[in-house]
């Protein structure tokens, strides 16, 4: 078996006054959480467990604590509670057959998506809840890497994965036209006006007293920002330009002289 993890991460920090008993059982089975200030910090390492077995007295105690609060754990587990029987002490929860949604939207059901958006909803504080997975896998194997982000606010749930980035990319690419590129003719680096300054002093003993140690880079970098700020290359720009179209019509020349 291929050893593949998905480490996530929830944020921002869940307000634990806006977690009913019941979602706090389940969330907690689903990730890894930390006490953080007045709310719970959610993760998990490997990935969210999907399945996972509660023991039927916390699950009862939950169950019970939170009524009142309409949430979409409660509706399902309302069911589920009355098929328990009497000798059972622990039921298996298990999302692998609750959701069966698209990389867009999930499936109706239980699932932590939706246990969030009941989060979301109700929340004073909250406007959303983002949680972002990656994909990685111990054998490099196409379509075994990449990470998926989804946004759930109380209106809707989205997600986008890599591919679904790179499908984008690729359709803008074909679509739209090459974007006109831009070329440097000159850079004023400072490491360069340090170089020439031991130079400039050494030619022209008139010049200063100072040696070439005593200026600090502060004073290179102020005095490039005013040369920079000060100095007027219109005309150079406007040569290399004109320069440029010549030399593009003589290429299309060359190009099409060629193909003939």
């Amino acid at each position: 078996m291929i050893d593949c993890h998905s480490p996530t991460i929830v944020q921002p920090t869940i307000p634990n006054v806006d977690i009913t008993p019941l979602e706090r059982l389940l969330l907690t089975h689903i990730f890894e959480a930390k006490p953080d200030s007045d709310g719970l910090y959610l993760s998990a390492e490997i990935g969210p467990t999907e399945a996972f077995a509660v023991a039927v007295e916390d699950l009862r105690t939950a169950f019970n604590e939170s009524a009142g609060t309409p949430s979409t754990a409660s509706d399902y587990f309302a069911e589920r509670m009355a098929s328990i029987g009497d000798g059972e002490t622990y039921i298996e929860v298990d999302f692998r057959r609750m959701f069966a949604g698209t990389n867009q939207e999930p499936a109706r059901g239980l699932s932590w998506e939706f246990i969030f958006q009941d989060i979301v909803r109700r929340s004073p504080t909250l406007d959303h809840v983002a949680v972002v997975s990656t994909f990685t896998c111990v054998r490099v194997r196409p379509h075994r890497f990449g990470s998926i982000a989804v946004l759930i606010t109380a209106d809707a749930i989205r997600g986008r994965s890599t591919d679904d980035i790179l499908a984008d990319l690729l359709s803008e690419a074909r679509s739209d036209p090459a974007p006109a590129r831009s070329h440097a003719l000159l850079w004023l680096h400072e490491s360069s006006v340090r170089s020439v300054i031991a130079e400039v002093i050494d030619t022209d003993e008139t010049l200063t007293t100072l040696t070439a140690d005593a200026v600090t880079d502060t004073d290179i970098h102020a005095a490039c920002c005013a040369v920079a700020e000060h100095i007027d290359l219109s005309e150079e720009q406007g040569a290399a330009v004109f320069r440029a179209a010549l030399a593009a019509i003589r290429e299309a020349e060359r190009r099409q002289a060629a193909s003939t």
